[in-house]
């Protein structure tokens, strides 16, 4: 195999790769690239042995057709490493050079590619088209309420997909807070999606790092499900990812069909007093006490630090004139409120120990948030 590339194409295709590739592989092959060449089509693998695979294409200058495995790690490193420019790969045996000049390279031991892990061919039985964007855009708005513990629910370190009439709904969850989105896929005709499947993050992270790198950022990204599996698919990226197994819980009740209890606000100013409010709590709980009345929001840390603010909002509350107290994780209002990135924020309780409705205002229909109430101390 012998092809040359500049340093600024090849690099971010395998810094891409990379992201795929375990920190501490089981087996040594697990920690390499398949590299295989075709004309100037130069076709990067790689897979972490168990779940997640990706391949992406990399227009290059071929000169001669092969293939080899070689380290990620070792290889990414050695190009990143390179000077500026020109970057000639050849292999010979299981020896890859990378060079940059005569007498001026670097050489990696390869391993024979027949012993690669293979990645699972898929015969899906649902199919659905969306852009890029769309696919960054649900990862931004979901992915963060996923739990970050996989040990006793795994489904829930997982992105929900399911239709829903002709759109794609995408929740995620960690059973304290929980966020909803919807999807409106490109191509209607071709919406065969009728499954519910539970996506890993890390394959639609592995997709934006590639498409970015390999300048699929704006394509459409072709996605197909198996029961166990899924493939997105854009001209220049594969993404093949198990499927998170396990139930998923029933969202849809949990969302309150009345919260006669209103309350409007700027974004801006909740998240610039609740930075300095969070500081004072708990470090555990992040507990903040919001108390209102009249058109006022007062909110003030719950723990041994004294931290008061309060900032104007719209109050609308059946019980005329009645003050509320709600007990609040100032950490997750914070960062629903950066997901929500709005000039106002909407937020709707039926009382002061259930629930909250989080609403970017004006964009309901779309995203919805939900955080459960922490039950303040007497």
């Amino acid at each position: 195999m012998k092809f040359s590339a500049q340093k600024s194409i090849l690099h971010p295709a395998l810094a891409a790769a990379k992201l795929v590739v375990p920190a501490k592989p089981a087996i040594a092959i697990a920690g390499c690239f398949l590299l295989r060449l075709k004309g100037n089509n130069l076709e990067i693998s790689t897979n972490d042995a168990t779940s997640l695979g990706l391949c992406l294409n990399v227009q290059v200058n071929g000169e001669k057709n092969g293939e080899i495995a070689v380290s990620a790690i070792d290889f990414t490193e050695t190009v990143l490493n390179a000077p500026d420019g020109e970057l000639i790969v050849s292999t010979e045996g299981l020896n890859l050079t990378v060079s940059w000049g005569e007498e001026r390279d670097s050489d990696l031991t390869g391993r024979n590619s027949e012993d690669f892990v293979k990645t699972p061919v898929i015969e899906p039985d649902c199919h659905v088209e969306l852009k890029v964007p769309d696919l960054s855009y649900l990862l931004a708005k979901v992915a963060f309420a996923t739990s970050k513990n996989s040990d006793s629910r795994p489904s829930l370190t997982g992105i929900l997909l399911e239709a829903e009439e002709s759109k794609i709904v995408s929740v995620g969850t960690d059973s304290h807070r929980l966020s909803r989105v919807y999807i409106q896929p490109e191509n209607e005709k071709d919406f065969s999606f009728t499954r519910q499947s539970i996506i890993p993050p890390r394959a639609i992270q592995a997709l934006q790092s590639a498409t970015t790198a390999v300048g699929d950022s704006e394509a459409m990204v072709s996605m197909d499900f198996s029961e166990t599996y899924l493939k997105f698919h854009t001209p220049n990226v594969t993404v093949t990812a198990k499927l998170l197994e396990g139930p998923y819980p029933s969202w849809r009740p949990v969302i309150p069909a009345n919260l006669p209890i209103s309350i409007k606000f700027n974004t801006a100013e909740m998240l610039d007093v609740l930075h300095r409010v969070n500081a004072s709590t708990d470090k555990t709980t992040h507990t903040a006490r919001l108390s209102i009345q009249d058109s006022v929001i007062k909110i003030s840390a719950v723990g041994s630090r004294r931290t008061r603010e309060k900032i104007a909002c719209v109050y609308e509350n059946p019980e005329k004139g009645e003050p509320l107290h709600l007990g609040i994780n100032a950490s997750y209002l914070m960062e629903i409120l950066k997901i929500c990135d709005c000039e106002e924020t909407h937020l709707l309780v039926n009382g002061e120990h259930s629930l909250c409705e989080i609403l970017p205002a004006g964009d309901s229909s779309k995203l919805l948030f939900l955080l459960m109430l922490v039950r303040l101390p007497e």
